[in-house]
């Protein structure tokens, strides 16, 4: 454990702050008080990880070491600023949002970014998530450095605009392949097939594309220019028109990049 930070306060309990919290406990990290606008969901959280509550968002200020906001990207700015007066660390758990926004309200402030999806019912193993941090003074990256390495090991700096491209990554990869699969599903119940007829192939496909370059396992009728089929298929999507316009320019853009 590092000599300063034991006691870590939340802003927030939803997803990102669940997952933190039970790993930042399982540690040897006091959660020293949980805030959320919901008072209900900050009671739930508390339990979890043997904590308080706090009604007011002030309270976490007096036995936190740092205070760690894990709220969506647009409330990061409105609840810092309702903190109040604050000496320890405060920092944030988002991708897109600069690090500017508490710089200009705390002494001392930083980021510790997970790139990863989080949802309370799964199950997460944090040791294999990779944390991203920046901090207003070398000092205080050292602590937030402290606090990610405990959970991880893979710890990395990142300013804010490379946050922000990995965040937009992070969408492509993440967010935008989960609406193909929402698409996939679907276009599948019309043929009145089960939707998990696909899940051995998303599972591959997830495989293939994180043990190597992406770009050399591309398959399918795009990657051949096989126009006769990309056109079968796009003429079955008819009653589905947003969705064959999208196919199109999908293909489109496989074909162009492997011209």
């Amino acid at each position: 454990m590092n000599n300063r930070i034991k006691n870590i306060a939340f802003v927030g309990a939803g997803n990102v702050a669940y997952h933190l919290a039970k790993g930042l406990r399982q540690k040897g990290f006091r959660i020293s008080g949980i805030w959320s606008r919901e008072l209900s969901n900050a009671k739930i959280l508390a339990d979890t990880v043997d904590s308080v509550a706090f009604t007011d968002i002030s309270g976490l200020c007096k036995d936190a070491d740092i205070i760690l906001i894990a709220v969506p990207d647009k409330a990061i700015e409105y609840v810092a600023r309702i903190i109040g007066k604050y000496d320890g660390i405060v920092a944030h758990t988002a991708g897109s949002v600069p690090i500017d926004v508490l710089k200009s309200t705390f002494q001392h402030s930083g980021i510790l970014y997970p790139l990863q999806t989080f949802s309370k019912e799964s199950g997460l193993n944090l040791a294999e998530v990779p944390f991203f941090i920046e901090a207003s003074s070398p000092e205080d990256r050292q602590e937030i450095y402290e606090i990610a390495s405990k959970l991880s090991g893979k710890v990395y700096d990142a300013d804010s605009n490379t946050r922000l491209l990995l965040h937009t990554a992070a969408v492509f990869a993440g967010n935008y392949s989960n609406l193909m699969y929402i698409i996939g599903n679907e276009v599948i119940k019309r043929s009145g097939l089960p939707a998990d007829v696909l899940n051995a192939l998303i599972l591959e496909t997830a495989r293939k594309a994180t043990s190597g370059d992406p770009l050399k396992m591309q398959t399918g009728p795009a990657r051949r220019i096989d126009t006769i089929t990309i056109e079968k298929h796009i003429a079955s999507l008819a009653k589905q028109p947003e969705y064959a316009e999208l196919y199109r320019h999908l293909a489109d853009m496989i074909i162009e990049k492997y011209k």
